[in-house]
């Protein structure tokens, strides 16, 4: 389906251990299993699981490279068709879609996003992901055609203390 709007979205800013922080570990355990290849005997029994470090240390440089770089495409994406809202939140991650058809309500705050769908569950997208001031006013834009369209009640502002999340 035809994407009306396509937003990369930033590296996540709430995880435990910040992206830079990951990438220094990574190289950290590369010079550490290159270090012992090349000073450790080749005739030691424990020459083997060096390159096995070496090899798990790859494989996690290149996990948090995709999970956090667009080295390997897009992969952190909030998209909006003619009929969903796409949130893709990295490689390794599921696409989460919330059909415009099945929402009774939708709430744009500051930094949020609440849905409220007609089977009664609510949903929160956090926008504070959105890097640009310029991609989040075309998403909100495209929020207020897709209310008009599909004849969903579309409010603004402060969330207020009683609503739910």
């Amino acid at each position: 389906m035809k994407s009306l709007v396509r937003v990369g979205l930033r590296p996540s800013r709430n995880a435990r251990v910040s992206f830079g922080v990951q990438l220094a570990l990574a190289f950290f355990l590369l010079i550490y299993a290159i270090f012992f290849l090349f000073t450790d005997s080749p005739t030691n029994d424990s020459h083997f699981l060096h390159y096995v470090f070496l090899t798990f240390a790859i494989g996690y440089l290149i996990y948090i490279l995709s999970q956090n770089t667009p080295i390997f495409g897009t992969q952190s994406y909030f998209e909006i068709t003619p009929a969903y809202i796409v949130l893709k939140r990295g490689h390794f991650r599921p696409k989460t879609v919330y059909s415009f058809e099945d929402v009774a309500h939708l709430h744009i705050a500051p930094l949020s996003l609440r849905l409220h769908l007609k089977n009664g569950e609510y949903h929160l997208i956090d926008l504070r992901i959105i890097s640009r001031r310029k991609n989040l006013k075309r998403i909100k834009e495209q929020l207020r055609l897709m209310a008009l369209k599909f004849d969903f009640e579309l409010t603004e502002g402060q969330p207020s203390s009683n609503n739910r999340p």
